[in-house]
């Protein structure tokens, strides 16, 4: 069995850019990525559920890994996810990403004939990283969508003979005590990644120390601080800052849901990423403007995304 370094600070779950005729923007990504590298972000989650990753062709996905590939480095780690209803589809874009040199793959449970079968979801995690022996390998952990509801912790237990790259998981849960079992398995072995924004202080009650998000892309200074905070033991501070972005969050959500209203409030920050694909239901023009809005009235302009230099 592999022991990975664990993954420190944010990670950035990104949005997939759409010309207006409704082609992907590779062009934008490198503006994208300084932008984030220049905010201090550790790395990014490519063609998730933020990045409408299961919307996209298996050529546009590997098109998408290839160009962020040409920001990676030491500092800035680039996670594909890989998650397919089709194991093979699956299988042939962790091979892609591993031949590209990603610095991990990840990959949640099918959600077409979803099954919360324990072994059925050892195989199936099985056949996927095997295709990428080289390459630490994660659980998506995201029963919501997928309808995948196991314990990851008794997951761990069972895969962790024979998946060999198995390194942790991306966990979107709020079974806390699950995550905490993860945590102390194999002594600490598996790297546990929070995948909630606007309960991030939860996690560092446990000892997280990385983190997936979302809202990452457009505020991330209030997370550095949270975290800074948190590490100083100012915890009325790191609540404070936390309640900053659950205010975000609750808009986001109430705008379709974080997909949708989380790229209207990017487009926002000065990078055109166009509209999400079908069957995503974009927001109208007045909605976009409630949208704004109401983030005025949070200080999202004034002083959140202040905190990372965007005017």
């Amino acid at each position: 069995m592999f022991r990975y370094p664990k993954i420190k600070g944010l990670i950035a779950a990104v949005f997939t850019p759409f010309t207006p005729d409704g082609k992907i923007h590779l062009d934008l990504i490198p503006a994208y990525a300084n932008r984030l590298k220049n905010q201090g972000l550790a790395g990014v989650f490519v063609n998730g559920s933020t990045g409408e990753g299961m919307l996209l062709t298996i050529e546009e996905r590997k098109s998408i890994i290839e160009k962020w590939m040409e920001f990676s480095d030491e500092n800035f780690k680039i996670i594909v996810h890989v998650g397919s209803s089709s194991v093979e589809i699956a299988k042939d874009l962790a091979a892609h990403g591993e031949k590209n040199g990603v610095y991990a793959v990840a990959c949640m449970a099918p959600n077409f004939f979803p099954s919360s079968d324990l072994d059925v979801m050892v195989d199936f995690c099985q056949q996927v990283a095997s295709s990428t022996p080289n390459t630490p390998f994660y659980y998506y952990h995201l029963p919501a969508i997928t309808g995948c509801h196991i314990k990851v912790n008794q997951l761990f237990k069972k895969a962790s003979g024979i998946i060999p790259n198995l390194a942790g998981v991306k966990f979107t849960h709020t079974d806390y005590m699950d995550m905490h079992q993860c945590m102390a398995l194999e002594n600490g072995r598996f790297d546990v990644l929070h995948g909630h924004d606007e309960i991030l202080i939860n996690g560092l009650v446990l000892g997280i120390e990385g983190a997936i998000g979302t809202t990452f892309n457009f505020m991330p200074g209030v997370y550095h601080s949270i975290l800074n905070a948190y590490s100083d033991q100012n915890y009325a501070l790191a609540r404070s800052l936390q309640m900053k972005s659950i205010q975000v969050v609750e808009i986001m959500l109430n705008h379709v849901n974080a997909i949708v209203g989380g790229k209207a409030i990017m487009n926002m920050t000065g990078l055109d990423f166009g509209l999400c694909r079908s069957p995503l239901r974009n927001l109208t023009i007045e909605e976009i403007k409630r949208l704004r809005m109401q983030l005025e009235e949070v200080g999202f302009f004034d002083s959140i995304i202040s905190l990372d230099g965007i005017k």
